[in-house]
C-alpha cells in the first residue's frame, strides 16, 4: 500500500501540520482522528487495513491529518482562547488542508470528510460550514454539542463550531440548505451507554436537518453497539460503499449540467465573436464590392471611350435611312423620262458625291439630322433644270416670233 507523509505549514495555526496520505488515487477522503490522537492512530487501530481494498484499487485516497484538540476541546484554561484555537483549526482545514489535498491528489473532486468520536465532530463542522468544499461527511459517534467540553459557556466563536447550536437558528431559505441536499450527510451512533452523548447529539442533528428539509442519513445501531473501534470499523465497511455509490450518482448528475453550461458559454462566445466579426467582414466585403464596382465602371468607361468611334456606325437604321433618302433623286431621275437637256443638266454623280460627302467614315459626331440635310442637297441641284426649261421656252418663243415676222414679210 502506498503511504507518504506531507507537511503543511499552516499560517492559521502558526505551525507545521503533518498529513499521512494513503493510496495513489481515487476520491479524496479527509480523515480526522479521535480526540487528541495522532494521524498514525488510525493505522494502529486497523482502519487502513479495513479499507485496503478501496485504497489499493484506487477508489479512494485517504488524507489523515493532525488536530489541535489538546489546545481546544480537550484543553483546560480560558474558554475564549480554546474556542479561538478551534476556529483557527477550522480555517486550517478549509483554507490550507483542502488546497493541499487537491494538489497532492491532482483531483478537482470535492473530498469527503470522515471521522469517529471527535473526528466526527470536525467532519461535521467542516461540511456544514463549507458544503461548497466538501462532497459529504461520514460521522460516527460524534458529539456536536460544545457543552460536553465547555459546559454552559458560549461565545460567537464557539457558536460557529457547534452544529447543535447554529443549525436550529438556520433559516429555512438559507442557501446552504439546497447545497446540503446535494451532499452525502451520514450520522451514525450506537445506543449502548457509552454512546449516550453521541446518541443525544445525533438525534438533535436529525431533528434540525429534518426541520430544514435536508435529507440526511441518521442511523441508530443497537443497544450493544459501543463507543469503540470495533464497531466503527464495521460501520465504515457497511456505509462506505453506499456513500461512494451515492457520491458517484450525484457527481455524475452534475457533469451533464456543467457540460451544457460550458457548451452554452462556448456557443455564446462563438456567436458573439461571429457577430462581432461579421460587421467587419461585411464592411470589408462592401468595400471590396464598391472598389470592384468602381474598377469595373472605370474599365467600362475606358472600353466605351475606346469603342465610340467604331460604335457610332452601329446605328443601322439611321445610316440606311440617310443613304436611302440620298439615293432617291437618282432613282427618280431614272424612273421619269426627261428631255435630253434636263437629263444632261442633271448629272447622276452629283447625288452620289453628296451622299459620300455627307457621311464621312471618321466623322463620329456627324448626327443623322446633318446627313439628312445634306441628303436634301440634290433637290437644290435640280434647280438648273428649271432654268434650262425657261431658256428653251424663250428660244422657242423667239423662233415663233421670227417665224411670225417671216410670215408677215411674206405677206
Amino acid at each position: 500500500m502506498d503511504k507518504k507523509n506531507v507537511v503543511c505549514t499552516s499560517a492559521a495555526l502558526g505551525k507545521d501540520m503533518h498529513v499521512n496520505v494513503y493510496g495513489k488515487k481515487g476520491l479524496p477522503v479527509v480523515v480526522f482522528p479521535t480526540l487528541a490522537a495522532s494521524p498514525e492512530s488510525l493505522e494502529e487501530a486497523g482502519v487502513i487495513d479495513e479499507l485496503a481494498e478501496y485504497l489499493d484499487s484506487g477508489i479512494i485516497q485517504l488524507f489523515c491529518t493532525e488536530t489541535v484538540d489538546q489546545e481546544s476541546w480537550a484543553a483546560d484554561g480560558d474558554p475564549a482562547q480554546r474556542a479561538e484555537r478551534q476556529e483557527a483549526y477550522y480555517h486550517y482545514v478549509a483554507d490550507e488542508l483542502v488546497p493541499l489535498v487537491r494538489k497532492v491528489s491532482k483531483s478537482t473532486a470535492r473530498p469527503l470528510a470522515m471521522g469517529c468520536d471527535m473526528g466526527a465532530t470536525h467532519a461535521a463542522i467542516a461540511l456544514l460550514r463549507r458544503p461548497d468544499l466538501f462532497q459529504g461527511c461520514v460521522c460516527l459517534s460524534g458529539s456536536y454539542d460544545a457543552r460536553r467540553y465547555f459546559g454552559d459557556w458560549m461565545d460567537a466563536t464557539l457558536y460557529e463550531n457547534t452544529p447543535c447550536a447554529f443549525l436550529p437558528q438556520m433559516p429555512l431559505d438559507h442557501p446552504y440548505v439546497a447545497v446540503y441536499n446535494q451532499r452525502q450527510l451520514l450520522f451514525c451512533t450506537g445506543q449502548e451507554a457509552s454512546e449516550a452523548d453521541s446518541l443525544r447529539c445525533t438525534r438533535e442533528m436529525d431533528a434540525n436537518l429534518a426541520r430544514l428539509g435536508v435529507e440526511a442519513w441518521c442511523d441508530y445501531w443497537g443497544g450493544d453497539v459501543t463507543h469503540t473501534w470495533y464497531w466503527w470499523k464495521k460501520q465504515l465497511r457497511y456505509f462506505l460503499p453506499i456513500v461512494l455509490d451515492d457520491v458517484e450518482k450525484t457527481t455524475a448528475a452534475e457533469k451533464p449540467a456543467k457540460k451544457r453550461a460550458a457548451t452554452t458559454r462556448k456557443k455564446a462566445t462563438t456567436t458573439k465573436a461571429a457577430a462581432e466579426k461579421k460587421p467587419a467582414a461585411k464592411t470589408a466585403t462592401t468595400k471590396t464590392a464598391t472598389k470592384a464596382a468602381a474598377a469595373k465602371a472605370e474599365k467600362d468607361e475606358a472600353v466605351a471611350t475606346e469603342a465610340k468611334p467604331a460604335a457610332a456606325p452601329k446605328k443601322p437604321a439611321a445610316r440606311k435611312t440617310a443613304t436611302k433618302t440620298a439615293a432617291k433623286p437618282a432613282e427618280a431621275a431614272k424612273a421619269e423620262p426627261k428631255p435630253a437637256a434636263i437629263a444632261k443638266a442633271e448629272k447622276p454623280a452629283a447625288p452620289a458625291k453628296v451622299t459620300k460627302a455627307a457621311a464621312p467614315a471618321k466623322a463620329v459626331k456627324a448626327a443623322v439630322p446633318v446627313k439628312a440635310e445634306k441628303a436634301a442637297a440634290p433637290a437644290k441641284a435640280a434647280k438648273p433644270a428649271a432654268t434650262t426649261t425657261k431658256k428653251a421656252a424663250t428660244t422657242a418663243k423667239a423662233a415663233a416670233e421670227k417665224t411670225a415676222k417671216g410670215g408677215a414679210s411674206a405677206k
